[in-house]
């Protein structure tokens, strides 16, 4: 792949795919619970796939077969190209990454972390475009809850609760903070030879055919 058409593929096939895939689950102006685990997992999962792309691929192996993703890769993507987009991944990526997308992939809900005395766990909600700070519940206890400011991304104490934290997340805010990545992304690309060529020496690696014991017919 050239440049040219490099910056095609991320422009005009990737993201239309995206939108295709996560919309639906977003349900944008249908005031209901919608796509709550689905759009984060959508998302990481495509930042996962984006981190590889764009740290590169430097014949890391494992049991002879390739291996292309990692977690370092998709929180130097968060960090450099989401942070281009909203500051706060610059210094919450980790979070966003360890409570919500190894929750939402390997246990079909965000995880809670603890730190010594601390914890920190999941506040999911949907907000109109554009819209990164809302007022709204935050669960205490069963069948309780209390009205709190919640900023995207932004690591909030509960209010009455010492020691407990939550990491709030918009999902429309985490859909549109991945499609204006891909365009920083693809300015960078057009920019810098060295990150053109990680990505194409990557994507050139992941097209060929994993050799499979596995038989058909």
């Amino acid at each position: 792949m050239n440049k040219q058409e490099i910056v095609g593929y991320l422009s005009n096939d990737l993201k239309p795919f995206l939108i295709e895939d996560i919309t639906p689950c977003l349900q944008i102006g249908v005031k209901t619970r919608a796509g709550f685990f689905s759009v984060p997992k959508l998302v990481l999962t495509c930042v996962d796939y984006l981190g590889a792309l764009y740290v590169g691929w430097n014949n890391e192996r494992k049991n002879g077969r390739p291996v292309f993703t990692s977690g370092p890769k998709a929180k130097a993507y968060l960090r450099d190209l989401f942070g281009q987009v909203y500051p706060e991944y610059k210094t919450h990526g980790d979070l966003l990454w360890e409570i919500y997308r190894h929750g939402t992939v390997h246990l079909n809900e965000p995880k809670i972390l603890q730190n010594g005395a601390r914890t920190i766990s999941w506040q999911l909600f949907k907000g109109d475009f554009k819209e990164r700070t809302i007022i709204g519940g935050v669960p205490t206890a069963p069948g309780k809850s209390i009205q709190m400011s919640q900023t995207h991304l932004v690591p909030a104490e509960i209010d009455g609760l010492p020691g407990e934290w939550m990491l709030p997340v918009c999902t429309t805010c985490l859909y549109e903070d991945l499609l204006a990545s891909i365009d920083e992304y693809v300015g960078l690309i057009q920019k810098r030879s060295d990150i053109e060529d990680r990505f194409r020496k990557t994507v050139n690696e992941m097209v060929k055919p994993d050799i499979t014991s596995i038989t058909w017919p």
